[in-house]
């Protein structure tokens, strides 16, 4: 996609749900929530709670949910649940130097997530008057947020580009299938940044960075402003579904 669809899709009238409220929209999940939140200006947007944490993997979000979703219920009552993360599992980030590196080239991580999101899943059973969806990991760049940190030899992360953009790719996969299992789907994130290559070229190296507009993203990770109202429109378009 590129910055004129993007802003071709955000003039497209939002139609603000007529009734009662059922649900209460959650979205949990690390950094990528603040991008959103700051852009949040319809009541259907402004109706959504952010558990927003940055860094927090799903690991760190189970462990959380397990010490405080009867609480959270308690004060919010029956909510719609967006679990959205992925970023902090698949790279590991230095605090000190503020670069990321793939946490591991196997499939590891993923099976991580996956096993932590049927965790999620268990638990939200407790509470039959309540949703669940699990969000699609973005695709995001390992070279391009250590270029944004200054890093002297980003070349170096482009193998762990194409290792990572194919770990998403199979990880969304999985929450595809789990949402499939919850009779559901989220949207395509993914879908806003690529773009197709000319593969007739026989020039074009057709690897899994090129195929996305990363010129879309602020850091290499995080969504620029355009992009970030087209999250939040499309997350915004499902809760409106779920929870009206």
């Amino acid at each position: 996609m590129t910055e004129h669809k993007l802003l071709k899709y955000l003039a497209k009238p939002f139609v603000i749900p007529a009734g009662v409220k059922q649900l209460t929209p959650v979205v949990f999940t690390d950094s990528k929530g603040k991008y959103l939140e700051r852009y949040c200006r319809n009541s259907v947007e402004n109706s959504i709670k952010w558990w927003n944490q940055s860094g927090r993997s799903s690991s760190q979000a189970l462990v959380w949910l397990k010490q405080n979703l009867e609480y959270k219920i308690g004060h919010l009552d029956n909510i719609a649940l967006y679990v959205w993360f992925g970023t902090c599992d698949l790279t590991i980030y230095d605090k000190n130097s503020r670069y990321i590196n793939l946490r591991t080239e196997t499939d590891d991580s993923i099976q991580t997530i996956v096993n932590n999101y049927q965790e999620i899943a268990d638990l939200l059973k407790s509470y039959p008057g309540c949703k669940l969806r699990f969000l699609e990991t973005p695709p995001y760049s390992v070279s391009l947020w250590n270029s944004y940190q200054k890093h002297p030899d980003v070349q170096q992360f482009k193998n762990d580009d194409d290792i990572l953009l194919k770990q998403i790719k199979a990880l969304n996969n999985h929450i595809r299938y789990m949402n499939d299992t919850l009779g559901t789907r989220t949207p395509n994130l993914s879908a806003d940044i690529h773009h197709r290559i000319n593969t007739s070229n026989k020039n074009s190296l057709n690897i899994a960075r090129n195929q996305y507009n990363f010129n879309l993203y602020k850091d290499g990770i995080h969504p620029s402003k355009n992009l970030a109202k087209v999250w939040l429109k499309k997350i915004t378009q499902q809760i409106k579904t779920d929870c009206w």
